[in-house]
């Protein structure tokens, strides 16, 4: 496995996801692309539990109006023990300082996506 489909392999692994960024930067500033890991790294070995991380992912992604990323950590956050009430209260905190449109833009979908996949992990 050459180093960027070990990279990819990482992100399919820890999120379930593709990032739409990987293959530009890998194809275009691969030490970029490693840096931004060794990074990514370091916070998933760093001191927050996961649940924590992924729903700080989760809002920050949100802000940016980024919805793949925020569906993806949400459902993240969900895996590791977020329950739906804690995400949920995350967003009316954003709501207080940023305003409803991120509830409403991407925070309503991450928060389906959670739903969706709450539900799944439920049944099981």
């Amino acid at each position: 496995m050459n180093e960027f489909q070990s990279i990819l392999s990482y992100y399919e692994d820890e999120l379930k996801w593709h990032p739409p960024f990987a293959e530009i930067l890998s194809k275009y500033a691969p030490e970029g692309l490693k840096g931004y890991l060794v990074m990514r790294e370091s916070v998933q070995n760093g001191h927050l539990p996961k649940k924590t991380r992924e729903l700080i992912f989760t809002i920050l992604d949100s802000l940016d109006d980024e919805v793949s990323g925020a569906k993806q950590h949400a459902v993240a956050a969900i895996d590791a023990g977020l329950t739906m009430e804690e995400l949920v209260e995350a967003f009316v905190i954003v709501t207080i300082v940023k305003g409803i449109n991120v509830l409403c833009k991407t925070g309503v979908e991450a928060i389906k996506a959670a739903e969706k996949r709450f539900e799944e992990v439920k049944e099981n």
